[in-house]
């Protein structure tokens, strides 16, 4: 509870720091009113809302002249979803969501995954450096290390079981300074306390032999061997075949538009494609999660979107970097001005290398775009680590937006004031890395507004059923597989070797999305150096051949942009 004394200190910093803001309190929680000009003002008034230490802050404050653009969402409007009825209705497709879905498959749940998009993982879940982080710089009194050290240890087997690359590379905190090494027992006693083992120092001559392209700026490293990489989308993807393989089904292009609420409990969920009616509501709406709380009455936190930038490198740069994520340190000062780790250099699972990310704050939810300043300042920070690398070796940058709320920690729990909500919000980094152990939070708590337990579902399947890239195959089964059908040795996409077979395989998967982007994030036809230049208009006949698609109704990603929109005389020409 807000003690009076803190609710008296709050209001006296209010006054002296933000006097035009007004300042409420209500079942624990801080309300902010007012009107600012200045974004970063509106932001530090939420930080310090919560000195009061209440149970959330809801900053309502307005930015001044800015009028904050509209949920993105596809232009379809149906019926399809009409009177649907279900046990559990989950909301975002992202890393959370499926992970959530895939967990609840293993019980006899009707379950529903809607996400507005037309594939998962196209937010956060895929704008991410793909780290399973060790979680050496979180307090160890936080939700974010609680479910990080629950969720560390079931990669290995949950990676297994969904045949998605898990790489435990290691992970290097490099620093620049000798007298530093002072530090390294207390950063050994801090590691252990986070029952993290195996720390190594490691002198520049080390470094050398493990780094050979490492910067003169380098003087020693902490090296933790836990650390580990992932595919994040094509992680979130094989969750989520995996949940539909279950019994889970997943409507994409779906946006939730409101909610009835009647004697504190949702009864009805409206989204573009009809009604649905749900018994329990799960909340994994990303950077829209506290839109999502607020239509169920049940708002006590404000989602503040943190953006930031990542590079990706072309794989002839990695024998120039690094086989091991590396970083360099960062004092707390440092990192709590940007609320971030500063980013890194870190080997991609698939060959190349990425760099970043940046991290600011936005008032857009949905800005993805980049600049050249920012990608250029971006590449230079992190060149003294590795000064082999080159501008010429970047291949794409991206932008993402962070989910984090004012109090930095996820939020896992049933609804405050609604009582068949469940929030799993807040989820910024390490989001990828704790999912795993939030999916089986939420699950206990399914089972406690279920009436305290689950039926297993005694078909459930954790196996998910792919063909492994032929490009991963020693040559003996690619033959093989290759004389059983030669649509396997049909080379359609050259950087990164991906066969017509694959492309058609990706088109009868579980979850199909039959898409230029969907099939690249399946099979990473289009992810290399051309970057889709060459293989685009293959795999866009493929997919009209394969499912009968008219080639103008065939996207780039979604409900957007149309790749071919026909000539004079309504041909295709030639592809």
């Amino acid at each position: 509870m807000i003690s009076d004394k803190r609710l008296f200190k709050l209001q006296k910093s209010f006054a002296e720091a933000f006097p035009d803001v007004s300042v409420t309190i209500r079942d624990d929680v801080v309300f902010l009113d007012g009107e600012m000009s200045d974004y970063e003002q509106v932001v530090a008034a939420g930080f310090l809302a919560t000195e009061a230490k209440g149970e959330g802050v809801v900053n309502r404050i307005k930015l001044r002249g800015h009028v904050e653009t509209p949920m993105r969402m596809a232009p379809i409007v149906d019926q399809s979803l009409e009177g649907t009825e279900v046990d559990v209705l989950i909301i975002g497709g992202g890393i959370i969501g499926c992970a959530i879905a895939r967990e609840l498959s293993k019980y006899e749940l009707k379950t529903l995954l809607v996400d507005k998009e037309s594939d998962v993982a196209t937010h956060a879940s895929s704008r991410n450096d793909g780290v399973i982080h060790i979680g050496i710089d979180l307090k160890v009194k936080t939700e974010k290390s609680r479910y990080l050290r629950q969720a560390v240890p079931l990669y290995k087997q949950l990676t297994d079981e969904l045949k998605v690359p898990y790489h435990r590379n290691g992970q290097i905190i490099a620093f620049s300074k000798k007298w530093m090494r002072h530090f390294m027992f207390l950063l050994n006693r801090k590691a252990k306390h986070r029952q993290i083992y195996g720390m190594e120092i490691w002198k520049h001559d080390r470094l050398l032999e493990e780094v050979p392209s490492i910067g003169n700026n380098v003087e020693f490293a902490a090296f933790f061997p836990d650390g580990a990489t992932i595919c994040p989308y094509e992680t979130v993807i094989a969750l989520a075949e995996n949940a539909v393989q279950n019994g889970v089904k997943i409507s994409l292009d779906t946006a939730v538009t409101g909610m009835k609420v009647l004697d504190d409990r949702i009864v009805e969920v409206s989204t573009n494609r009809g009604t649905i009616r749900p018994f329990i509501v799960i909340n994994a709406a990303g950077t829209f999660s506290d839109k999502v709380a607020a239509m169920a009455n049940d708002q006590f936190f404000t989602i503040h979107p943190r953006k930031g930038i990542e590079l990706i490198l072309d794989k002839k740069a990695r024998g120039r970097a690094t086989n091991r994520s590396i970083s360099m340190y960062r004092g707390a000062s440092d990192r709590q001005k940007d609320h971030s780790k500063g980013g890194g250099v870190i080997p991609t699972v698939d060959g190349n290398v990425l760099i970043g990310p940046t991290a600011y704050e936005t008032p857009e939810r949905e800005d993805f775009s980049t600049d050249s300043e920012s990608v250029r300042q971006l590449f230079e920070r992190h060149k003294e680590t590795l000064p082999d690398l080159h501008p010429s070796d970047v291949i794409t940058y991206f932008a993402g937006i962070r989910a984090a709320t004012y109090e930095e920690d996820f939020i896992v729990r049933i609804g405050k004031w609604t009582k068949n909500i469940i929030h799993a919000a807040g989820i910024q980094s390490p989001g990828l890395t704790a999912a795993p152990g939030i999916a089986q939070e939420i699950a206990k708590l399914v089972a406690i507004l279920n009436g305290g337990s689950l039926n297993v579902n005694p078909f459930f399947d954790p196996i998910r059923k792919v063909t492994m890239p032929t490009n991963h195959m020693d040559a003996a089964t690619r033959e093989q597989l290759i004389k059983s059908n030669p649509d396997y040795g049909q080379i359609v996409c050259r950087c990164e070797e991906i066969s017509r077979g694959e492309i058609i395989d990706a088109l009868h998967r579980p979850l199909v999305v039959p898409t230029i982007d969907g099939i690249k994030r399946r099979v990473r036809a289009g992810m290399g150096r051309c970057q889709g230049g060459f293989c685009g208009p293959l795999v866009t006949q493929i997919i009209h051949e394969e499912l009968k698609i008219d080639y103008r109704d065939i996207n780039k990603k979604g409900h957007g942009p149309l790749i071919l929109k026909g000539t004079k005389d309504d041909t295709y020409g030639n592809l």
